[in-house]
């Protein structure tokens, strides 16, 4: 009986003085602070990341590492989509995609600004892919909140060589949505198509994905609004050198989003 009052006491005590509350995540006060950043007129530094202003592009770039560092671009007159850019010193070439793809097309960019290999001021992994607080993850879901519809489009790089199976090896884009998706994965793949015929999409024509265990499927963004588009090497090379070809993929991606 004495058990019981006591728990019940317990209970009075957190409704009362939320003395039970669930502590605010590192992840949910940057959230809230690029929350408010977004809707700012007049912009500033924020935290660890010092604001310029350059050509009506406002930037926030790390000044160290802590929370795995990052940039963010922002500009006001495009769509309202996310170009993230997450290994852009492992995967070769990804920035530059993302860079002109951004520049055609959408309000918002992020990338790494530390090689996901380098070291960590906290437990969590510098590799943007699997670290939760970061600038990257908090101005998604900020940005996602102010506009429900956005799409986040990630470039990543692959190496044909160490795919197992005949696809794979092949294989110039790997679209996915994570284990499940919707017609804009086959919108984006039949597009892409044009470019390279090595084009498919997960899981239905390709097993084989490096991010299948990527952190944003675990946070509250808007179902299939996560696209992941995997690009080989040599197709990472042609984007950057053959310009009609880099306008190609960019208006295949304009069309989903």
């Amino acid at each position: 009986m004495k058990a019981i009052k006591l728990v019940f006491a317990m209970l009075l005590s957190c409704s009362f003085t939320f003395a039970c509350a669930k502590p605010v995540s590192e992840l949910e006060k940057l959230t809230k602070d690029l929350s408010v950043w977004f809707q700012s007129a007049d912009k500033s530094n924020l935290s660890y990341w010092q604001y310029t202003l350059k050509e009506n592009l406002h930037y926030l770039q790390a000044a160290s590492n802590v929370f795995g560092g990052g940039d963010l671009v922002y500009r006001y007159n495009a769509k309202a989509c996310v170009i993230s850019i997450p290994h852009r010193f492992f995967d070769t070439h990804t920035y530059k995609i993302g860079q002109q793809v951004f520049n055609s097309h959408c309000q918002l960019m992020l990338s790494n600004t530390h090689h996901r290999h380098s070291d960590s001021l906290d437990k969590q992994s510098m590799d943007y892919s699997k670290r939760r607080d970061t600038l990257h993850n908090s101005a998604i879901l900020a940005f996602q909140a102010l506009h429900k519809d956005a799409k986040i489009i990630q470039l990543h790089g692959f190496n044909q060589s160490k795919r197992r199976s005949d696809e794979g090896k092949q294989a110039d884009f790997i679209i996915s949505q994570g284990k499940k998706g919707n017609v804009i994965k086959q919108q984006l793949t039949l597009c892409l198509s044009k470019i390279s015929r090595n084009s498919y999409f997960y899981p239905e024509l390709i097993r084989e994905l490096g991010g299948t265990k990527n952190i944003l499927h675990t946070l509250e963004i808007k179902p299939f609004s996560f696209i992941h588009i995997e690009i080989s090497k040599p197709m990472r090379e042609r984007l950057i050198k053959e310009q009609h070809t880099m306008s190609q993929f960019s208006e295949c991606i304009n069309q989903v989003i």
